[in-house]
């Protein structure tokens, strides 16, 4: 048995996976430019302005779908894996409660706020 084993005869020599590049500090330095879309946009903010009661509703709906989410899915693992139906339970019912809420806010918003703004 040889004891040297760096020449083998039908193995082809390794590429070097680097080459096909060449040398990025120098190829690359062309950058494009592009406008700053922030030096557009007034001091207020986005540009765009939102109805405080539609802000109003859309953060309550966004929190209580959250602790719809949370209440309910926990609840279910905890009476699944730990058995706690008292802690569990107590999750479902809030979040069941907070899921409510949420079709609630909705419903709310869907009375009053669409039919003031058909005109957009």
């Amino acid at each position: 048995m040889p004891t040297e084993f760096d020449e083998w005869p039908d193995e082809p020599d390794e590429a070097d996976p680097e080459s096909r590049w060449g040398d990025p500090e120098s190829d690359l330095v062309s950058v494009p430019s592009v406008d700053d879309p922030a030096a557009d946009v007034d001091e207020e903010g986005a540009g765009v302005e939102v109805d405080g009661d539609l802000a109003k509703f859309f953060w309550a709906t966004v929190v209580y779908a959250n602790v719809a989410l949370a209440g309910i899915s926990l609840g279910l693992l905890l009476v699944g894996f730990r058995g706690q139906w008292t802690w569990g339970g107590g999750a479902v019912v809030v979040g069941l409660f907070a899921l409510y809420r949420t079709y609630d806010l909705y419903r709310t918003y869907q009375e009053q706020g669409v039919g003031e703004s058909d005109d957009r």
